[in-house]
């Protein structure tokens, strides 16, 4: 399978492309992102580095280096209060990640063989609300705001059934790689991840999809 992968440079993407690029059945992987990635797997011949600056908008030129791809693992955005301010936090989180859905549903999903979809998987976070009036108390913009991401992604799915399916995963806190035993632990019993774990997670929803189109924390800690 061949797929991209955007938020490349930050804590969970890095990851994902680390294992992408060691897993046999992941053939390549094209790397979306801003600036150039550091490492020595950029330069492995498994990855294709696509900068792009505008995640608004994907012209003809950018969606032609895409070509192939078969799915998008989304880890690009982040919490609200990360953001100078919600307006901001929403363009990044729910118009960056509609409008890349959109353009891979127009583009992408006709040229793979039928009746292959095209596959999304969005990286949420635990508590996500698809309600935007319900009183929270606890990261309320950060909740609402995935919240409005997934079920924008559900309704593309829904309206582009044969073309284009999609996942969301709800990780609580996510832990560096190696963690200490107590804080696999207090992953065991909390719902928190490591971001190992997380990645592998990913990448098997994507390439063997999932009974579930939301799957929480818990869920996330068995695959």
């Amino acid at each position: 399978m061949k797929i991209i992968v955007t938020g490349s440079t930050g804590f969970v993407g890095g990851e994902v492309i680390r294992q992408a690029i060691a897993d046999e059945r992941i053939t390549h992987v094209f790397a979306l992102t801003r600036k150039p990635l550091a490492g020595d797997f950029a330069k492995n011949p498994k990855l294709t580095v696509v900068e792009h600056q505008d995640y608004s908008t994907y012209p003809p030129e950018l969606l032609a280096q895409l070509a192939g791809a078969e799915a998008c693992i989304w880890t690009l955005g982040g919490r609200a209060y990360q953001f100078p301010d919600v307006e901001t936090a929403r363009k990044v989180s729910v118009d960056y990640t509609l409008a890349a859905a959109k353009a891979f549903i127009d583009e992408l999903a006709p040229k793979l063989p039928e009746p292959q979809k095209f596959r999304f998987l969005f990286c949420s976070g635990r508590g996500a609300e698809w309600d935007e009036k319900k009183n929270m108390r606890m990261f309320a913009d950060t909740r609402r705001i995935k919240g409005q991401v997934e079920k924008g992604l559900c309704d593309l799915a829904d309206a582009n059934k044969e073309r284009f399916e999609t996942w969301s995963v709800r990780p609580g806190a996510i832990m560096k790689r190696h963690a200490g035993l107590v804080n696999i632990l207090t992953a065991n019993t909390s719902g928190f991840i490591g971001v190992d774990h997380l990645a592998k997670a990913m990448l098997t929803i994507v390439i063997n999809g999932h009974k579930d189109r939301i799957i929480e924390a818990e869920e996330l800690l068995k695959l």
